[in-house]
């Protein structure tokens, strides 16, 4: 009997141990950063795969064209090229026996009536915390290979929930989208 007894006060102790460490856990954390650029192509050079490009300060730049660019003979001089670039850092509390690295990446082609497409590149490590400074604001977390490394943190209330030895899942993010459009209309 005394065993039972034991056993409901434990299971009642763990949950709300569990509850309690859940309420408390850090949010998961994301910053990120857009930035955007619209270009007129100048000039093609199709032999030689180049294209100019003329930025909205008048600047120009010439750029080879891989062979990934299928559809380099659909572009045509005064089409507006937009590149989309987006960074992104998400911190997050590490799950139980998660990996300590993953990566993945994809690319996709526009299928519209110019050519276009866009690439994301994402990956994932798991890091242990191994100090807090609150008054820098700072963390120092040791990778999975041993590699110290401090960081600064942007606002100190993101350190808030955290403590040493925590696993951290850090996911950096990379996305680029380029979309053409024909010349406009005069």
């Amino acid at each position: 009997m005394k065993t039972w007894k034991t056993s409901i006060a434990l299971a009642a102790f763990l949950a709300a141990t569990l509850s309690v460490s859940a309420a408390d856990a850090p949010k998961p954390q994301t910053v990120s950063e857009t930035q955007s650029l619209t270009a007129t192509i100048t000039a093609l050079n199709p032999a030689t795969r180049e294209i100019t490009f003329k930025g909205p300060k008048g600047n120009s730049v010439t750029l080879v064209a891989t062979d990934e660019v299928k559809r380099f003979s659909d572009l045509k001089v005064g089409d507006q090229v937009t590149v989309t670039y987006t960074e992104s850092i998400a911190v997050r509390l590490a799950k139980p026996g998660e990996a300590a690295a993953s990566a993945s990446a994809d690319a996709s082609r526009s299928t519209g009536p110019k050519p276009g497409g866009a690439a994301k590149a994402e990956a994932t490590v798991v890091v242990t915390l191994e100090n807090i400074d609150p008054t820098v604001p700072s963390v120092t977390f040791k990778s999975a290979s041993g590699d110290l490394r401090t960081v600064r943190v942007r606002d100190p209330k993101n350190l808030v929930g955290y403590k040493l030895g925590d696993k951290v899942a850090i996911t950096y993010t990379e996305s680029v989208a380029i979309d053409v459009a024909a010349a406009p209309k005069k």
